[in-house]
């Protein structure tokens, strides 16, 4: 924009009179070292002529009755011509300046100044026409530059003010309120990628309340600051996913609810665009969870619902229930104990409706190493386990009365061991498949012993004392 002080104020002369004809050209030299050729009336410069100062300056056009008015051209010491009308010494209505770097203005001038409508070229190649007001864009105008950028709207003493469009050298435009040359207020830009935004701006950036629409389709709804969403607000994915809740540095943090149109709903804490924290979380299926996340998962402590009505309270690692816990289910049955990838694993209680009740130890599940196990007629094992049967050294004892404790293989008495009968009989030695079988001896509850080899739990082949 035009910044320039012209050297504008044309004198005008003083009249000297002349002893000479009315119109004939004459050439007069003043005291300031002004030399002034053309016509003159009743002694004043009157018609066309030309005046010239030691500076360089100079002007040759018309005169009237002593005073520069009319057409005319004038050449400043700085190299600026001006070419086109004046009034009292100054440019006036219509005119023309070409500045020595070759910036030009072509419009209305008011008293030596820029002032109404008009066009400046800038020596950078800017374009700007519109309104002026002392030689600054005032009001209405339109400003283009050689890199494509353009804004067409209001101004205010040279800067951009009020109400504009803005054309950017990519494509981006931007329509709305503009302060101080920035944009501030409300508006809207739109990007060539597709991204549009409408609402409000400070100082050149988004900052306040508005709607962001991505090239992708998804909308956010909240406050934004320094273009970056901050605070309160609402996402709607292209897909139908929502996110409703706190934002910081344009990522989901505090709190807030995402809903998927797959079922899924989080309501609860996040942390830098993840779930983190305490929150709760309903599946697809109909689960429920209730605990703490990290990274999106259930992780710390944490309850699940399942939609049978079966519950697992305790702990959980990376999304999986790992550590200790408790879970119930429908049927009645309970385990307390540790778990791992979501299986009984390490040592726990197990219990069940009918009164059943093991404790030892698990692995990937199954009963595993020692336990003890409880069953709902009184019988009591204990001893080891391998794969959730009774294998290895165990004792059993029944309601009825009978004890075995020795070897076990896939839940049944087989190997080594000793058997005390309801009755009082005692066999030890070889069992197979809950027999006895093999070498063994049975010392009866009357005082008799046999020994030998037995096949199918009876003597084969021995003797009885």
């Amino acid at each position: 924009m035009l910044h320039r002080s012209l050297p504008l104020c044309l004198i005008a002369l003083l009249a000297t009179p002349l002893a000479a004809q009315d119109g004939q050209v004459l050439t007069k030299e003043y005291d300031d070292g002004g030399i002034y050729e053309g016509t003159f009336q009743g002694g004043l410069q009157h018609g066309t002529g030309t005046y010239k100062l030691p500076n360089g300056y100079e002007y040759s056009g018309e005169w009237v009755e002593g005073e520069i008015k009319g057409e005319g051209v004038a050449r400043f010491p700085n190299g600026s011509v001006y070419e086109g009308n004046f009034a009292k010494g100054k440019p006036e209505g219509l005119g023309k300046i070409t500045f020595a770097d070759g910036g030009t203005y072509e419009g209305e001038w008011e008293a030596g100044a820029i002032m109404g409508q008009g066009v400046a070229i800038y020596a950078n190649g800017v374009r700007y026409e519109g309104a002026f007001r002392n030689a600054k864009h005032h009001g209405k105008g339109v400003m283009q530059s050689p890199g494509g950028y353009e804004y067409k709207g209001d101004w205010v003493d040279g800067v951009k003010q009020g109400v504009g469009t803005i054309t950017y050298p990519d494509g981006a435009v931007y329509e709305g309120e503009i302060q101080g040359g920035k944009r501030s207020g409300q508006g809207t830009l739109t990007m060539p990628d597709g991204l549009v935004y409408v609402g409000l701006w400070k100082d050149g950036q988004i900052d306040g309340t508005g709607t962001l629409t991505q090239p992708n389709g998804d909308v956010y709804e909240g406050t934004l600051v320094a273009g970056r969403r901050e605070g309160k607000g609402k996402v709607t994915y292209e897909n139908g996913d929502t996110y409703e809740g706190d934002f910081k540095d344009d990522r989901r943090d505090g709190q807030g609810t995402f809903t998927g149109t797959d079922g899924y709903v989080y309501t609860g804490s996040w942390v830098a665009g993840q779930i983190e924290g305490e929150g709760q979380v309903t599946y697809p299926d109909g689960s429920v969870y209730v605990g703490t996340f990290r990274s999106d998962l259930a992780d710390g402590t944490g309850k699940i619902t399942y939609p049978d009505g079966s519950t697992y309270e305790g702990a959980w690692v990376a999304g999986v229930i790992e550590g200790e816990g408790v879970a119930t289910y429908t049927n009645g049955v309970v385990y307390e104990g540790e778990f791992k990838d979501a299986r009984n694993h390490g040592q726990g209680v197990m219990t069940y409706a009918d009164g059943y009740r093991y404790e030892g130890g698990w692995q990937d599940g199954q009963r595993d190493g020692q336990g003890k196990a409880t069953y709902p007629d009184g019988t009591v094992y204990e001893g080891e386990f391998a794969g959730g049967q009774r294998h290895g050294q165990g004792k059993i004892t029944m309601a009825s009365g009978f004890v075995y404790e020795g070897d076990w293989t896939d839940g049944e008495i087989e190997g080594q061991g000793v058997a005390t009968y309801a009755n009082g009989d005692v066999y030890e030695g070889t069992f197979k498949a809950g027999k006895r079988q093999g070498n063994g001896t049975m010392r009866y509850a009357s005082g008799e012993e046999a020994t030998g080899d037995w096949a199918n739990g009876a003597l084969n082949d021995g003797t009885t004392a």
